[in-house]
Parts: structure tokens; C-alpha cells; sequence
């Protein structure tokens, strides 16, 4: 499986998931210019649109890519069954979808949208705007509580799991995170050692260096969300 980010609109990441056999899902199309781009560059043949929710950031490209690609599949959670444009297939907690012989697992992230879902795919996770690099997303249609049981069943996930997000925000997320937890050094170093690019972190950094992970409860996590909101 190759992986290829893919930036589009301001700070998204869409993302090429790519088989053995040059199929391609992609996740999360903002928008179909840069995707059309990325297909034609790869050598790649578009099967499959996979969203993480319904924010149209994250799936404002759909149409263009269904009417240059008619046939591929467009899935999404089935709370989001009429907010995706062109959905063909809704998914729940625990199904897979597939990309030739990859099989991707589904979790279900209420948080950040109801509908929010990621998906575990050869040691990779996709997680739109639920976990970031050092953050996570706003609580804008669940609660606390939901998010941060949310971020959780990520952080369950094997260590080394490659983590690919919606956003590059990773500069200001560990600039709140070293305000949140001052002696941290592992906040420090990677905050020194961004250079470009921060897509993908890992399970491991994320325990690390993450405030949201590290949160000791759902009010804690529900405080330091409240305090991120606001941080300048």
C-alpha cells in the first residue's frame, strides 16, 4: 500500500490510498482539482472516495470526482447518508471497506461531527478532524465526554500506526501543548524539529506529545478544549 497526501483549500490534507495494483481510495477530497492532479501524476486509477464526515472541507470535491469518474464508490457514515453528495454505501462501527485485497476497518469517532468515522488500514489510520498532530477537532456536534471516548479508541491502536490527519495545524497545536504542559520535552523537541510538511505522526508521538490524549478524564478533556478554543 503507498500513501499520498495530497494538500488542497487552505491547510486540508485529501490522501491517496494506493494498492498494489494502482487503485486508488481517496480520502477526504476537499476539492477535485488537486485530486485530479494527484491521480494523473500517481499513474493511478480512482475506485473509491472514503469520508471521514461530512464538513464540506473534507467532501466539497466529491461531485467533481463522480462526474469525472462515474461508478466509484463514495462512502460515509450512515448519519451522514444526506449530507455527502453522491454517497453510495454508509458504513457503521466496526464494518470494512475495501480497495482491491486492502481491507480497511471502520471506527466510529462521534466528536467532532456525529458522523465522524476513521479509517485502520495496514498499519495506517486516517482520522479527518478527529485526532490531529499535538490536537484534535472541535466539539461541534457531539460532547466532550463523546470526543474524548473518541480519542481514546484511537489511542488503543498499535503504537507504531501511522496516523494521517485532516490539517496541518501541527505548529499551533504543540504551541498550545507546551502552554498545557510546560515541562514537557518531548513537546519541545518536536516543536523544534517541524521543517514542512508533519503528515503522518504516529500513535506514539501522539501519547507523547498530545494534551488531549493525556487528558485524565473526559472534564479534563472537556477544560482543555474550552482553554484551546480560545488560545491565541
Amino acid at each position: 500500500m503507498r500513501v499520498v497526501a495530497v494538500p488542497n483549500l487552505k491547510d486540508n490534507y485529501a490522501y491517496l490510498v494506493i494498492d498494489g495494483a494502482n487503485r486508488a481510495a481517496v480520502v477526504d477530497p476537499g476539492e477535485s482539482e488537486p485530486i485530479e492532479a494527484a491521480i494523473a501524476r500517481e499513474g493511478v486509477e480512482l475506485v473509491a472516495v472514503w469520508a471521514t464526515h461530512h464538513h464540506m472541507d473534507h467532501v466539497g470535491g466529491v461531485p467533481g470526482l463522480v462526474e469525472r469518474h462515474p461508478g466509484i464508490e463514495v462512502i460515509g457514515h450512515v448519519s451522514d447518508k444526506a449530507r455527502i453528495a453522491g454517497i453510495t454505501r454508509t458504513v457503521e462501527h466496526g464494518d470494512e471497506v475495501s480497495l482491491g485485497g486492502l481491507r480497511a476497518r471502520i471506527i466510529h469517532n462521534p466528536g467532532h461531527t456525529l458522523g465522524a468515522i476513521s479509517y485502520v488500514v495496514d498499519g495506517c489510520v486516517f482520522t479527518g478532524d478527529t485526532l490531529f498532530a499535538a490536537g484534535c477537532g472541535r466539539v461541534f456536534e457531539g460532547t466532550p465526554p463523546m470526543m474524548y471516548a473518541s480519542l481514546h479508541a484511537l489511542a488503543a491502536l498499535p503504537p507504531d500506526t501511522r496516523v494521517y490527519f485532516g490539517h496541518e495545524y501541527t505548529a499551533a497545536n504543540l504551541k498550545f501543548a507546551a502552554a498545557a504542559e510546560p515541562h514537557n520535552a518531548e513537546v519541545t523537541a518536536r516543536a523544534a524539529a517541524i521543517t514542512g510538511p508533519t503528515t503522518p505522526s504516529t500513535i506514539r508521538e501522539e501519547l507523547a506529545t498530545n494534551p488531549f490524549l493525556r487528558a485524565a478524564d473526559a472534564d479534563a478533556f472537556a477544560k482543555l478544549r474550552a482553554w484551546k478554543n480560545d488560545f491565541k
